[in-house]
């Protein structure tokens, strides 16, 4: 069966995440991966990071960016610095 349209707020929850995940492997050392379950995933020293979808479910559904500020920091990626599209 065909899957429903997706939401525009589906639709800017995975770019927001997508931007996240550029930032991190440009300028925090992550590294892209693939989980056989659960498809892409972000790997900082080897080791996967699964906590990014709540920090960037409160952006988009309630606008609050402090945890995903937090989760940024925490991995090092500097938001001041501006991401490469190569």
């Amino acid at each position: 069966p065909l899957q429903p349209p997706r939401t525009g707020r589906e639709l800017l929850t995975d770019h927001v995440t997508a931007m996240v995940c550029c930032a991190a492997m440009d300028s925090a050392g992550a590294s892209p991966g693939l989980d056989w379950l659960d498809g892409p995933a972000l790997l900082f020293d080897g080791v996967r990071r699964g906590d990014l979808a709540g920090p960037v479910l409160s952006l988009v559904e309630d606008g609050d960016d402090g945890p995903l500020r937090g989760w940024l920091a925490e991995v090092g990626v500097r938001p001041e610095k501006p991401v490469r599209l190569v």
